[in-house]
């Protein structure tokens, strides 16, 4: 509880301080220069939004994900970490294999509209139409991502599986894998500023893990080793 409140101020100042300053260190002189450009100049007005820009819209980012970070842990840390279990309810896991995916998209979508916001495009940039167009066929390729990764679920369902059981070399290797990728990709969003993507990723992560905890709670215990038969009696 005490590490989330001190989390959750941090990231409460980082927003404050952000809010507080203006994107650029003389915006005045950054329209000139951006004004005085032509259609071509790309790589020019990135290098001059590069040097031009105050620490703002990176205080904001690391803000957020500060903020969003402490309210995982206090989350979690209400139970404990060794007590985060799969769902009790296999209907949860459809729901998750629903969300999830919309959660990405949404996030793609806050992505570029934000970058659009902060001025990252020039205005002789393609559209936002085109980026934007890709959002169904992004939806659903993900939307059959993870109906396919539902196939993992036996008949018979294991409520309440502790997620630990997914962290192991007797788990299945395929969606040991897609976690382990997912864990190192939601760390890289963290360590970016980006929790836009950090939040879904994470709930990607318990879907895998619940699925993988799932499987090998179903799997029948190893069996019993025989004893060798007796020998047959001599004559």
């Amino acid at each position: 509880m005490k590490l989330s409140a001190i989390l959750l101020l941090i990231g409460v100042a980082l927003l404050a301080y952000a809010f507080s300053i203006a994107p650029y260190k003389n915006e005045k002189l950054f329209m000139e220069r951006y004004m005085a450009m032509s259609d071509g100049q790309s790589k020019e007005f990135w290098k001059l939004r590069d040097e031009m820009l105050t620490p703002k819209y990176q205080l904001q980012d690391y803000g957020g994900t500060v903020v969003a970070v402490a309210v995982g842990v206090f989350l979690v840390s209400r139970k404990g970490w060794r007590q985060i279990k799969s769902p009790k309810f296999r209907a949860t896991l459809f729901w998750l294999a629903f969300v999830a995916p919309f959660l990405t998209v949404s996030a793609y979508v806050f992505d570029l509209m934000q970058g659009f916001d902060r001025g990252e495009f020039p205005h002789w940039a393609d559209s936002m139409a085109i980026p934007l167009m890709g959002v169904p066929v992004l939806l659903v390729v993900l939307l059959v991502w993870s109906a396919a990764h539902l196939g993992f679920l036996r008949r018979d369902y294991q409520p309440a599986t502790s997620l630990a059981l997914a962290v192991s070399l007797k788990a299945n290797w395929w969606l040991l894998f897609v976690s382990a990728v997912t864990a190192l990709f939601v760390v890289a969003c963290a360590s970016s500023g980006e929790y836009w993507y950090a939040i879904p990723g994470v709930l990607w992560l318990y879907f895998y893990l619940s699925l993988g905890a799932v499987r090998r709670a179903q799997m029948p215990p190893n069996p019993p080793l025989q004893r060798d038969a007796p020998q047959a009696a001599r004559p």
